[in-house]
């Protein structure tokens, strides 16, 4: 068998996501990070969300797939795979199973998302190639990427560079049910509360206090489309309140 075809068989585990969640954190910094490594913060914030043991395993079984380079302790993503490891993640995010209206799946979602952008906003423009993975758009001069992902993790990887180039970055995944709260923490970084956002729509929930304004219309869509609402955790508010981004109506 061949190294993606040992991948696939080893996704089709009871739980693929902490796998997941590592082979696109592995993607992401192989785009971003100068020394393509996964950075240690990124792989504490996975073993936050998964557990270390676990995640402990799931690094030493990439690796012994071929699919992860271990060096020095440190890990990164085979360049002889990667085409192959972001064909397949791609083909698996566009899949995952979504009910919502006449949607079956992400990727289905995701374009039905575009299209009601494209009928509903003034003058957008399509700044790439739209797919069901993905979009980036521009209207009323800022720059938006739209995506699903497996792994609310790697944001704060990208939200440097979102922050540098001024664009802003949404994501689309079934975060709710991944402890994903757990990145809360960033939100007292003014480049990622500024320029990001994550919307779950399985569970109907976003994070999102970024600049976006595009973002008001993920709400309405859900709203106009599907009759739900994205509903903000309880965790959420509070945890804005403590780091002082948030006043109470009663507060002096």
């Amino acid at each position: 068998m061949s190294l993606l075809e040992n991948l696939t068989e080893y996704l089709r585990q009871d739980n693929p996501y902490p796998s997941l969640n590592i082979l696109e954190a592995a993607l992401v910094c192989n785009s971003v990070a100068n020394d393509k490594m996964i950075p240690p913060a990124l792989l504490n914030d996975l073993s936050t969300l998964f557990g270390r043991e676990r995640i402990n395993r799931e690094l030493k079984q990439l690796t012994s797939l071929g699919i992860l380079e271990n060096t020095n302790q440190d890990f990164l993503l085979n360049p002889q795979v990667l085409p192959d490891v972001s064909t397949l993640l791609n083909q698996l995010k566009e899949n995952l199973q979504i009910s919502l209206g006449s949607e079956k799946t992400a990727g289905e979602f995701l374009l039905k998302l575009l299209s009601y952008l494209q009928e509903n906003i003034p003058e957008p423009i399509l700044d790439e190639s739209a797919d069901n993975r993905g979009f980036a758009l521009s209207w009323q001069g800022k720059r938006y990427r739209v995506q699903l992902a497996f792994s609310p993790a790697w944001l704060p990887a990208a939200a440097e560079e979102a922050a540098k180039e001024q664009y802003f970055i949404a994501l689309f995944g079934p975060f709710a049910a991944q402890n994903w709260l757990a990145m809360l923490r960033y939100y007292s970084y003014p480049e990622f509360r500024n320029f990001t956002a994550y919307f779950d729509p399985w569970h109907q929930q976003k994070l999102n206090i970024s600049r976006g304004g595009l973002f008001t219309y993920f709400d309405w869509f859900f709203r106009d489309m599907y009759g739900l609402k994205f509903f903000i955790p309880d965790e959420f508010p509070l945890a804005l309140h403590n780091m002082g981004l948030l006043r109470y109506n009663d507060e002096k």
